[in-house]
């Protein structure tokens, strides 16, 4: 499928109902881990930003988290990988199901799927797709909300947005970027939202794009723009009208960035809900970032430097 067509079918994925195997097996817990890299982190990343209270603990990395045996056995860990053959979170989930802890699985196929399966482990098997794991977030967010506890009524009112009408914004901001590397800011808040436009423009356009949070910025990263290290640098401040406390911040490194020599383009989120905010900032990352990839002739969905790194891994 046209990676075009993906992005304008992401609404769409709001509509799913996620079926929970083997439910009676979840136990109660009192924190939630997430194991999950790259795209398969993101609907952790979201949920975070919509009910920080949930306080999900996101580790991206091999095995479990060095936190205490009683907050391990306390917890839901949630192993999370699309393709189900994520090294890294197959090894924190063989180490929870050794260890008897309370282990769910998120996965469309591959040896998680097959080990929840032998093992009688909850799970839900995602729908299998042509589309790379940042682009099925909409699934991805149910599955995590239905294992939480989260109402998924708070994500079903995306499925209104029109993915279509971000298009030509999207085609705009890539125009402007051009050949420059994004610096994406956002609030402290969305902090997660910034990491997931570094995310899809790395994937997607193949380029390397950063990204920091405000206040935590002006307290160190603006002091490296002192020098001559800027003529390739584009900056995108999303921003989101709740989030007050940077406004003025955003406003005063935007100048200081213009003295500097960089473009600063601010970036409204739109939509009534935050969640509806977050998606739309997704979508309209995904059209930049296929706008940038069809200028420069490169295939958007392929990520062949990842996989050929994965293959040179033992």
């Amino acid at each position: 499928m046209a990676y075009e067509e993906g992005i304008v079918r992401i609404p769409k994925q709001f509509e799913y109902k996620p079926e929970i195997v083997s439910q009676d097996k979840v136990r109660a817990f009192k924190k939630i881990i997430v194991l999950g890299m790259g795209g398969s982190r993101l609907a952790a990343d979201i949920l975070n930003m919509l009910k920080p209270e949930l306080d999900i603990h996101v580790h991206s990395d091999y095995d479990l988290p060095m936190l205490d045996v009683e907050t391990l056995k306390d917890s839901l860990i949630i192993a999370n990988s699309y393709s189900g053959n994520t090294a890294e979170v197959i090894s924190g989930a063989k180490m929870a199901m050794g260890q008897g802890f309370n282990l769910v699985i998120i996965a469309s196929a591959g040896e998680l799927l097959a080990m929840a399966s032998q093992n009688q482990i909850p799970h839900i098997a995602l729908p299998q797709t042509d589309f790379p794991p940042r682009m099925m977030l909409g699934h991805d967010l149910l599955a995590m909300a239905g294992f939480i506890g989260f109402d998924s009524s708070e994500l079903g009112v995306c499925q209104n947005i029109d993915a279509s009408a971000l298009k030509n914004t999207g085609a705009q901001i890539a125009s402007r970027i051009s050949s420059f590397i994004p610096l994406i800011y956002t609030s402290e808040r969305l902090n997660g939202l910034g990491y997931i436009w570094k995310i899809i423009l790395n994937e997607t356009a193949k380029m390397p794009a950063f990204h920091n949070r405000f206040p935590e910025a002006d307290h160190n990263e603006i002091a490296g723009f002192a020098k001559d290290w800027v003529g390739k640098f584009y900056g995108i401040f999303l921003r989101d009208e709740s989030d007050s406390h940077t406004d003025e911040r955003m406003d005063l490194t935007a100048e200081l960035f213009k003295t500097h020599g960089i473009t600063v383009e601010m970036i409204p989120l739109t939509g009534v809900s935050l969640a509806e905010k977050i998606i739309s900032s997704i979508i309209l990352a995904h059209w930049t970032a296929l706008e940038l990839a069809t200028t420069n002739n490169i295939d958007p969905t392929a990520v062949k430097e990842i996989e050929d790194f994965k293959k040179q891994l033992h």
